[in-house]
């Protein structure tokens, strides 16, 4: 199956609701583990990749906590999911470009390669603004608009 891990899953809220605090403070991580619903030990390690990545600064102390060190529009989801995961890649054969001598005639490879392109793409065009907007539109009860679908996959029985 594929599928993001918990670990990109965990760091999109944190970021999400670094995002969607509007105080100028910083969130303290017990603030951070109840808003995100993520354990305290998990909370450390994420946000340990995502200050090592340029994306969340901490501070100590009692004052201290985590913000995150860029404007919301600056950071794409691929930044975020690259930051915890490491490269995103749809099979190995992409990583390493030529290593395969099926490359140039595997129709496969010529596949995954498009829907990577497509994939990188989309995830560098979601935005963490975008998802603060839509956050709060559905905080509010407020629909949102119908080109911004989401895929919900059934279980087959």
């Amino acid at each position: 199956m594929l599928q993001i891990s918990r670990r990109a899953d965990y760091a999109v809220r944190i970021m999400l609701e670094l995002g969607l605090h509007e105080s100028d403070e910083p969130l303290s991580a017990v603030e951070l583990t109840a808003y995100a619903e993520v354990s305290k030990a998990f909370l450390h390690k994420i946000v340990g990749d995502l200050v090592k990545a340029g994306l969340v600064v901490t501070y100590k102390g009692p004052a201290g906590g985590i913000v995150l060190a860029q404007p919301p529009a600056e950071i794409s989801m691929l930044d975020v999911l690259a930051a915890v995961d490491g490269p995103v890649c749809l099979n190995t054969c992409l990583l390493r470009p030529n290593e395969c001598p099926r490359d140039a005639l595997c129709p496969a490879h010529l596949f995954w390669g498009r829907l990577q392109s497509i994939v990188m793409g989309e995830l560098a065009k979601a935005t963490l603004d975008k998802l603060i907007t839509q956050a709060r539109a559905l905080k509010e009860g407020r629909e949102w608009p119908a080109n911004n679908v989401s895929y919900v996959l059934e279980k087959s029985r």
